[in-house]
């Protein structure tokens, strides 16, 4: 709670643009439109966002802000995911995620906050290539493509408003922006070929 109350007005933006990205996911949860999303892979991101989110608060005062909002967004999803009963059988992702998690929180115990961000970090990049795999070979255009935009979005503000590019204020930030710019690439290309194939059907 001291944590949240010292948050500045740019730490405030920051944490309220970490969340809008989770706008598009939410709605299409809603509307029952995206079904490749399941509770215990976000119940999993959620126990990672957090690890990362505790472990920078300890190492630094600033960099935490976007996970914070990232954290907030993968409680949403996971609760909705909960209540819709979205339990998926468990699959390489959940194994290689709950790995990352056992391996982050014997790091943190052993050698400390830093260590513990660091591979936190490292967790949340190997979950994002999995996305970023997973996007290249099937776009979902639809919810995913404004969100992702959002997620790059973010990211990129965190970097230009960064005090300092040290790990604990630009370690997360900075990979969130390369992979995010990958992951866009195959739904830009998908969205312009859906564009393309309507207007020749209008022809």
């Amino acid at each position: 709670m001291e944590t949240i109350l010292r948050m500045t007005l740019v730490g405030w933006v920051i944490f309220v643009f970490s969340l809008i990205p989770f706008a598009p996911l939410i709605i299409g949860l809603i509307k029952q439109k995206d079904q490749s999303q399941t509770f215990l892979t976000w119940i999993l991101y959620l126990i990672l966002d957090c690890i990362t989110m505790f472990s920078n608060i300890k190492v630094g005062p600033h960099g935490y802000v976007m996970l914070f909002g990232f954290a907030v967004g993968s409680l949403i999803m996971s609760a909705i995911l909960f209540y819709q009963k979205r339990f998926a059988r468990w699959s390489l992702v959940e194994t290689i995620t709950l790995l990352l998690i056992t391996i982050c929180l014997i790091i943190w115990k052993l050698g400390g906050s830093y260590w513990a961000l660091t591979s936190g970090i490292a967790s949340e990049t190997i979950v994002g290539l999995y996305l970023m795999r997973r996007t290249f070979r099937d776009p979902v255009v639809r919810y995913n493509m404004s969100g992702y935009s959002l997620f790059l979005l973010v990211s990129v503000i965190t970097l230009l408003t960064a005090q300092e590019w040290t790990i604990s204020e630009v370690g997360f930030a900075l990979p969130e922006t390369i992979l995010n710019s990958i992951i866009l690439i195959p739904l830009i290309i998908k969205r312009r070929k859906e564009k393309r194939e309507s207007f020749y059907k209008i022809l």
